[in-house]
């Protein structure tokens, strides 16, 4: 805005001598008679990429003959913004932009000259452009052994698929042999991209530009992976964040500064013991989680890690069940010895209070159970409340316990599965009414990979084996009494297959 104000001061500043100098077709009284004030419904605009910049000044005139007669042509209008010069003459912009960076907001001026008196009017605006693959389906498919970055997005009420973006963007290749997708909010707006070529775990900037940051590997300290390690699991605290490998090590790193922080080599112990996690769960992007939650196969517990202040982040925490629990009715969260974990994740996750869902296989007899608590962090206490567990029906338990993919919805009651030995159908298991439904079936393919859209749970995405793609429909509306042609809200297909996907909503 520096290089705007100098030059207007400029402007006006000629303008004011210029009056003096005149010898004399106007006089002062011509000034007040011209006088307008430029207005804006909004004074900031924000467009996409590719698109214009538009602005359309509404006039207030200052003498009521000039307003009634609406003469303004003799104004001549031009618009400034910094870096760019004078990018219009015309009273109302409407010009696409070229040379901008995405995500910078350009201050500028609108100048409107009266060429009888020389006087100038003037207001400050400013315009952004946000890259198109800012918001939407994040798709990660295997295109012949490359890994492929797509988007499915809402524009302006119109779905779009754009293929390959990085390729769009950069002129190169991604990677090769894709593995799955992690999204990240807190700290730094990421994708992550798990693959086993030899380019490795790659970290893209999220806020559109998908630019390159480095690898998983470079944030370890010396710049690769502790021995024997492959990631699978990543988390993000306030000030913590937790990794964790294919063999169950979990490694910390703790951050005033989240981009200048390592994490630590050695994996996190227990009494001596490494943990093994084999459930990170996973938090909604759209609602900040402070603590990371994982269960620990060795201890066979959950825990929680701190991360809500930078003072004792890192410290994990054994949930425990209250003190007045009797167990009579279910497991406690920190003893579940007596149960294989087959899915959790968390529900309802904001700021310090959680829901944990889980479906559980009891060793003995086979059966399997729906099991839930609440916990809530303050002041580096942990509460834990409203243990329940419920036997899943025979009917239900036989479709859910060898699941290919499994999905609970954040903040409903349906969890959305895959049978292993049909993964073309797609049903939905209602944990009120402990009933299973097939929801949609694909005759196409096999489905890879399910998400929700993170904001009403109103919607999911699918992808198959085929590269097809859908949005889906997946209101109470729609569940209870829609039809095939009420569930697809969008289709579409992408090259290769769907390896994975999620909903980035910024």
């Amino acid at each position: 805005m520096k290089n705007i104000m100098t030059f207007l001061l400029g402007i006006i500043t000629f303008s004011f001598f210029a009056c003096f100098e005149d010898d004399g077709n106007y006089d002062y009284k011509d000034l007040n008679t011209h006088e307008i004030t430029i207005r804006f419904s909004s004074y900031t605009y924000s467009a996409y990429a590719g698109e214009p910049v538009v602005f359309k000044p509404q006039v207030i005139y200052a003498n009521e003959e000039q307003k009634t007669s609406g003469d303004t042509n003799m104004y001549k209008w031009s618009y400034y913004f910094d870096d760019l010069g004078c990018v219009c003459t015309e009273r109302d912009m409407n010009v696409v932009l070229s040379g901008v960076e995405l995500n910078k907001a350009y201050d500028g001026i609108v100048i409107a000259e009266d060429t009888l008196t020389g006087a100038y009017y003037s207001q400050r605006i400013s315009f952004s452009y946000t890259s198109q693959y800012k918001v939407g389906w994040v798709i990660l498919s295997d295109n012949g052994g490359k890994s492929t970055l797509n988007l499915v997005r809402l524009q302006n009420g119109e779905w779009y698929t754009d293929k390959d973006i990085y390729q769009t963007l950069y002129q190169k290749d991604l990677g090769t042999q894709p593995v799955g997708l992690i999204g990240n909010r807190v700290g730094r707006y990421e994708i992550r991209v798990l693959q086993d070529g030899p380019e490795g775990d790659l970290v893209l900037l999220g806020d559109g530009t998908c630019e390159l940051v480095g690898t998983f590997a470079d944030e370890f300290v010396d710049g690769k992976y502790p021995e024997g390690f492959r990631p699978k699991g990543f988390s993000v605290g306030s000030y913590v964040a937790v990794m964790t490998g294919e063999n169950g090590n979990l490694y910390t790193k703790v951050f005033e500064e989240y981009a200048y922080e390592y994490f630590v080599n050695v994996p996190l112990e227990l009494n001596n013991e490494p943990l093994k996690i084999t459930h990170l769960l996973k938090a909604s992007p759209g609602g900040k989680t402070h603590d990371p939650v994982f269960f620990d196969e060795t201890h066979h517990s959950f825990f929680v890690m701190h991360g809500a202040s930078f003072y004792d982040a890192g410290r994990i925490y054994q949930l425990l069940p209250p003190a007045d629990w009797t167990g009579m009715n279910a497991p406690s969260p920190n003893d579940l010895s007596a149960y294989e974990v087959l899915y959790c994740q968390l529900k309802d996750a904001v700021d310090y209070d959680q829901n944990v869902l889980a479906v559980l296989r009891r060793i003995t007899d086979g059966n399997l159970y729906l099991y839930s608590f609440d916990y809530s962090s303050f002041w580096y206490n942990q509460y834990v409340s409203n243990i329940t567990c419920s036997q899943i029906s025979s009917a239900s338990a036989t479709l859910l316990e060898d699941a290919a993919e499994m999905h609970a919805l954040r903040s409903r009651s349906y969890v959305f599965f895959v049978p292993q030995n049909n993964r073309s159908q797609l049903y939905y298991y209602d944990t009120r009414t402990d009933r299973s439904v097939v929801f949609k079936t694909f005759d196409a393919g096999e489905i890879t990979a399910i998400e929700s859209d993170f904001t009403d749970d109103n919607q999911i995405g699918v992808g198959l084996s085929n590269g097809e793609f859908y949005i889906l429909d997946v209101s109470e509306e729609v569940l209870v009494s829609g039809g095939e042609e009420d569930k697809i809200v969008y289709s579409t297909s992408v090259d290769g297959e769907v390896v994975d996907t999620y909903y980035k909503n910024i």
